[in-house]
């Protein structure tokens, strides 16, 4: 009888015809039959490839990595914590100092009478909180004054001193 295309000599038998025990192929490993169970191994890993690995088999990972990773996060991390302070994202608001030496400007001539008021100067940066006091410089007349403003609420609005 022919064998059926594609398989190995000697391992098809036709039906009802006895030639004794089933004989391995000789190409064949000889040993334990596979247990189709799922707890087939080979070198390969068979069922259990992606389970977890031998130690021999294990990659070998470190602490310096761990930690240089660790590192650099930190100093990421805190890098972007000082630059946002030096940038002050957490100063709070704080008056423009534009808009405020306008304003002196504005109420020494509207409310001081004063008409000839050029060059306000006025530290920048001053927070907006109820009671925060500080100098402003201005020319009256040529001659240079000082005037004390005061921030009289979150609005903000503030309070300006005579020019002395």
């Amino acid at each position: 009888m022919t064998q059926p295309p594609g398989g190995p000599p000697g391992w098809w038998r036709p039906p009802g015809v006895d030639q004794g025990p089933p004989r391995p192929a000789p190409h064949q490993p000889q040993g334990p039959a596979p247990n189709y169970g799922g707890s087939f191994q080979s070198q390969y890993g068979g069922l259990g490839a992606f389970g977890t690995p031998s130690p021999e088999q294990a990659p070998k990972r470190g602490k310096r990595k761990t930690l240089l990773v660790a590192g650099a996060i930190t100093f990421v991390l805190g890098a972007s914590g000082v630059t946002a302070w030096l940038l002050g994202a957490f100063r709070g608001d704080v008056l423009d100092q534009e808009s405020l030496q306008h304003g002196v400007a504005t109420v020494l001539r509207d409310s001081y009478g004063e008409h000839d008021v050029s060059n306000p100067v006025c530290p920048d940066d001053q927070p907006v909180r109820n009671g925060t006091t500080f100098e402003c410089t201005v020319e009256v007349s040529g001659e240079s004054k000082s005037v004390s403003i005061r921030v009289l609420n979150e609005k903000p609005e503030f309070e300006v001193g005579a020019p002395k």
